[in-house]
């Protein structure tokens, strides 16, 4: 009934490290939508403030936080789009930003694991209130899933730094002349 279309001779061969960079993008296009907003809400909440209040809660730090995550991440997508179109000048830069997202993560994973062990022996006294309790139970949960998908996460971004330098992926790139 219908004939199903071939891709043409001599495209190019499956590639995981494509899925990786698709991920990576979604994650920053996520970040990017968060930060944003933060970025918006702060600085509605900046700009109604007293001096006073303004001296003792510094928002503007908050602020430029937000701003400066927002612009990182649309770079990260703008770059990991690219990648994702064979540009061979973002294969590079995606290289780069695999190895800083890996340490990135291997930092805060470092810091949630101190925050998650605090918690821990904070919740170990006796005595809490129940809801203070489960709150903490929670919470520590969740600094745990942080913890595993940050772990997992900086082998696969630093393969995914190694798999863009190998020589197969580079020959798969067209090179592009402006």
């Amino acid at each position: 009934m219908f004939e199903a279309k071939k891709a043409p001779h001599g495209g190019r061969p499956f590639a995981p490290w494509r899925i990786v960079v698709w991920l990576v993008m979604l994650l920053a296009a996520v970040g990017f939508v968060i930060n944003g907003y933060a970025s918006v809400v702060i600085g509605r909440a900046a700009s109604g403030m007293s001096a006073a209040d303004v001296a003792d809660m510094n928002p503007y730090v908050a602020l430029a936080w937000s701003v400066g995550y927002a612009l990182a991440a649309f770079a990260t997508m703008v770059i990991a789009l690219a990648t994702l179109r064979w540009r061979e000048r973002a294969r590079g830069v995606m290289r780069v930003i695999a190895i800083l997202l890996a340490a990135w993560a291997a930092w805060t994973a470092w810091i949630a694991f101190g925050q998650w062990q605090q918690l821990g022996v904070v919740l170990g006294q006796s005595g809490l209130p129940p809801d203070l309790l489960m709150a903490g139970t929670k919470h520590r949960n969740i600094l745990l899933i942080g913890l595993v998908l940050k772990a997992v996460s900086v082998p696969v971004l630093a393969w995914l730094s190694w798999a863009l330098g190998t020589v197969r992926v580079r020959q798969q790139f067209a090179k592009l002349t402006l």
